[in-house]
């Protein structure tokens, strides 16, 4: 187990004594600024044209295929990037995930990821998920969800899973490992309400009275993805994993207590879907493998 920590020397907090690099100096703090105001390299898509192409690619290649290839990219990054796993005796002594899904497509990829880790068998039994969706209460499901929801519940068991309403807020609040959010993504102008802002104050809680750590699945939950503020109340992550395109909200410095430790994974919408000056940017980015760290 790795045990949070804060680093003295860097902004970001609940910054994890992991297999990867912390930040150990002012000259490295100096290196992450530097890079972070320099980004002219990095794949960075302004305003809501990020969106704009995500929903385009995907509607041209089709919501399942591309939400398989995203989780499956989330589920590596739990298991090989992020120090969860000893190597010594793995399914024993894996950290516990909880997953947290909200009810659009960064839910249903939660809830994918999930799946997926407890059938690589690598942490045994210790995968949980709360939903912010109730498909006992005669909800109508979009049709990712639904079938993510049935997937999970024939390869993982109904036992693993409550709703946020049922149970699942008090099950956040006492986690003490980690916890994968999905409850929001793109597109937040307006303060969080309802579960989603149970969900998210939940989440923070676990962190701040219980130590847990936080994965947020692309953008911390609450936060603008074009201007990196918060209007609300917003996911204060351990790690951030940006899926493919980095936003240039979370390059900026209002978005620094949030994001925490950023990681950046390819995904099925390909490089030339941008031009030629962001393809040779992505090509570039990803040129030692399909996750990377940003800082």
């Amino acid at each position: 187990q790795y045990p949070a920590k804060q680093c003295c020397h860097c902004k970001y907090r609940n910054i994890t004594d992991t297999p990867t690099e912390v930040c150990k100096s002012d000259s490295q703090q100096q290196n992450m600024s530097e890079s972070r105001c320099n980004n002219a390299d990095l794949p960075v898509l302004h305003g809501d044209e990020a969106r704009r192409v995500d929903l385009d690619v995907t509607d041209k290649i089709g919501r399942i295929r591309i939400l398989e290839s995203v989780a499956t990219r989330i589920a590596d990054t739990i298991h090989y990037h992020l120090g969860l796993i000893p190597p010594s005796s793995p399914s024993e002594d894996a950290t516990p995930l909880l997953f947290v899904a909200g009810k659009g497509n960064n839910g249903a990829n939660a809830i994918a990821c999930a799946r997926i880790l407890h059938m690589r068998a690598v942490f045994g039994q210790k995968i949980r998920l709360v939903t912010l969706v109730d498909d006992e209460d005669g909800s109508i499901l979009r049709p990712n969800m639904s079938e993510q929801l049935e997937l999970f519940d024939a390869l993982v068991g109904r036992d693993k899973r409550m709703a946020i309403n049922k149970g699942g807020e008090a099950l956040i609040r006492e986690w003490k490992d980690v916890i994968v959010e999905g409850v929001l993504g793109t597109g937040i102008s307006d303060p969080p309400r309802g579960l989603s802002l149970t969900a998210i104050t939940a989440c923070n809680a676990a962190s701040a009275e219980g130590g847990a750590r936080i994965l947020a699945i692309d953008l911390p939950s609450g936060l603008n993805h074009v201007t990196g503020e918060a209007p609300g109340e917003c996911i204060r992550a351990t790690w951030t994993l940006n899926l493919h395109m980095l936003k240039e909200g979370q390059l900026e410095e209002t978005a620094a207590p949030y994001v925490g430790e950023l990681w950046s994974a390819e995904t099925a919408l390909g490089f030339n879907t941008f031009g030629d000056d962001l393809t040779a940017k992505f090509i570039a980015f990803y040129k030692d493998g399909p996750i990377q760290r940003v800082w």
